[in-house]
C-alpha cells in the first residue's frame, strides 16, 4: 500500500547558528519553480519547427507559516528573524521525507491580535533552494528554552494614540512588518554552460534590503458625544457639560503621533507576557465605518527611525 504524504503531519525545524528549533505550526505552504526560456530551431529546410527551451535558472523559493507566540520562548527565534532579516533553514518533516529550504529570509510579518483567540504570527518570505533533505537535521538543541505550550489569549492592557487611551473601544489591531527584499542577479554565462540539471542549475544566493515598513489598523467603536452634569464649586449650581474630547479625530489624519500598544497577559505583580509596539512617531489617517454600529478606523505607520526594530517592538517570554 503507497504511504501518501499529509501535510497536516508535518513537522518544522528551523535551524539558525547550528541551533535547531523545532517550531509549531497550523498551516505551511512552500515550493520552487524553474525559469524556461525558448528559442527558435526553424532552418532554411524546416520552417515549422516547434521551439526548443531552456532551464538552467531557479526562481527564488517560497514560504509561508503560521505560528503561535506563546509565554515560553519557544517560538521567539521566528519574531527575531523577522525583525533583523537574519538568514536561516528551514526543514520540513513529513516522517518519511525531509525536505529543505535553504537560506531562508523572511518578508512580511503579520502579528495576529485577537481578543478571542491566542497570540499568532504569520509570516511569509523566500528562500535560496528547495531540495530533498536526507540524513539527521543538524543542529543542537536550543539552552534554556522549555517545551511546555502556554498559549496568549491577548488583552489590550495598553493602546494609547497621541497619549489618549482607547483600548476599551477598540475591536480589531493589525499590525505588520514588511522587509522589501531583493535578491541579487545570480545568473552567467557560466552558471548557465555548466547546468544540466536541478540540481546544477543556478540558484539566488544574495540580497539587499530595501525599505522596510511598520504599519497597521486599529478599529474601534465610534465615542458619541455625552453630556455630565457637574457641580459649581462657586454657586452650588449644577449645570450638563458636553463632553468635547469624543471623535476629535475623526476624518482627519496625523504625521506626527505616538503609538502604545501591549497586547499580552498581565499577572498579578505585573508580570507581562506578550508584545509590545512603542512607537514616538507614526502618521495616520482615519475613516468613517458605517456598519450596524458606527465605527472609524485608524490606518498607521511608523515615520520614526529606530536604530533597530527589536528597540521599539518587544516579545516578553517565560
Amino acid at each position: 500500500m503507497a504511504n501518501y504524504i499529509f501535510k497536516q503531519e508535518a513537522e518544522v525545524y528551523l535551524v539558525h547558528d547550528s541551533i535547531k528549533y523545532r517550531v509549531d505550526i497550523s498551516e505551511i505552504s512552500f515550493g520552487q519553480t524553474f525559469q524556461e526560456k525558448s528559442y527558435e530551431v526553424k532552418t532554411i529546410h524546416n520552417q515549422v519547427g516547434f521551439e526548443g527551451s531552456n532551464i538552467n535558472t531557479a526562481n527564488p523559493a517560497e514560504f509561508s507559516f503560521n505560528t503561535p507566540l506563546l509565554e515560553e520562548a519557544k517560538h521567539k527565534v521566528v519574531f527575531d528573524r523577522l525583525l533583523d532579516c537574519a538568514t536561516f533553514d528551514l526543514y520540513i518533516s513529513s516522517g518519511q521525507d525531509v525536505f529543505k529550504l535553504e537560506k531562508c529570509v523572511i518578508q512580511d510579518g503579520t502579528f495576529e491580535i485577537n481578543k478571542s483567540r491566542p497570540l499568532r504570527l504569520s509570516i511569509s518570505g523566500e528562500a535560496s533552494k528547495l531540495s530533498k533533505f536526507s540524513g539527521a537535521i543538524p543542529g543542537s538543541s536550543p539552552v534554556g528554552i522549555t517545551q511546555t505550550i502556554t498559549y496568549i489569549v491577548p488583552q489590550l492592557t495598553t493602546l494609547n494614540l497621541g497619549g489618549t487611551d482607547i483600548s476599551r473601544q477598540a475591536t480589531a489591531v493589525t499590525v505588520e512588518v514588511q522587509n522589501d527584499i531583493t535578491w541579487n542577479k545570480y545568473n552567467t554565462v557560466q552558471g548557465a554552460i555548466s547546468a544540466t540539471n536541478a540540481a546544477t542549475s543556478m540558484y539566488p544566493n544574495t540580497f539587499t534590503i530595501g525599505t522596510r515598513v511598520v504599519a497597521g489598523s486599529i478599529t474601534k467603536y465610534l465615542k458619541s458625544a455625552q453630556s455630565f452634569n457637574v457641580l459649581d464649586p462657586g454657586t452650588g449650581e449644577a449645570s450638563d457639560v458636553l463632553d468635547s474630547t469624543s471623535n476629535t479625530d475623526l476624518l482627519t489624519w496625523n504625521t506626527d503621533i505616538s503609538l502604545d500598544l501591549k497586547a499580552g497577559v498581565e499577572y498579578a505583580g505585573g508580570t507581562f507576557y506578550g508584545i509590545r509596539f512603542n512607537f514616538t512617531n507614526c502618521s495616520f489617517t482615519n475613516r468613517f465605518q458605517d456598519g450596524e454600529v458606527f465605527m472609524e478606523e485608524y490606518s498607521w505607520r511608523l515615520t520614526q527611525r529606530p536604530d533597530t526594530l527589536d528597540s521599539v517592538i518587544t516579545y516578553d517570554t517565560k
